[in-house]
């Protein structure tokens, strides 16, 4: 049996995944929408997410409406707690766009950061989304972004965290349920 979630090894899913896994084979995914919108593709198999899951892709596709809507093609097999790997906040000093960028998930905490330091209005950042924390990393530094939401532990594993540009702004630690499906 196979067990699908998001990709690439290092996100907050693989982590969880591994967590919960016996004897599955792991499947990575760039995005969940890959998953989600091909479930009849994945039959006899389980998927791990987050109930924080949200799409920036699809407009109605969240884990609210994908566990109302898909319940007679899932079966929930197991949910269990698990945090999210600690969460950071980076702005870019020397940034050459004015986007934060952070995953879909996290646009909460992204505009209400914006919010406590004054950046929400028409000379803020714009915000725009990044299929997963470690697209959104990669993405942040390539493109010279001004602010992101990331996992601390991955960031400080780059060169780029010991550069003075990078400020870490704030660590975030949100707790998370993760809920494992049978895909029927």
């Amino acid at each position: 049996m196979k067990l699908h979630t998001l990709g690439p090894i290092g996100t907050d899913s693989q982590v969880a995944a591994t967590h919960y896994m016996t004897n599955q084979a792991l499947v990575l995914h760039d995005t969940f929408e890959e998953i989600l919108t091909h479930l009849s593709d994945f039959s006899g198999d389980e998927l791990i997410m987050p109930v924080a899951f949200r799409s920036n892709q699809e407009q109605n596709l969240n884990w609210v409406d994908f566990n109302y809507l898909s319940w007679e093609n899932i079966t929930i097999r197991a949910t269990f707690s698990l945090p999210l790997m600690p969460l950071i906040v980076v702005e870019n000093l020397a940034y050459q766009r004015n986007i934060a960028l952070t995953h879909a998930a996290t646009e909460g905490l992204m505009k209400r950061y914006l919010t406590n330091v004054g950046l929400d209005d028409a000379w803020g950042p714009s915000v725009i989304f990044s299929p997963s924390k470690m697209v959104a990393m990669t993405d942040f530094i390539h493109d010279q972004d001004r602010l992101t939401i990331i996992s601390a532990d991955q960031f400080n594993k780059l060169p780029e965290s010991r550069d003075s540009r990078y400020v870490v702004r704030q660590t975030l630690k949100p707790p998370m349920i993760w809920v494992v499906y049978h895909i029927n």
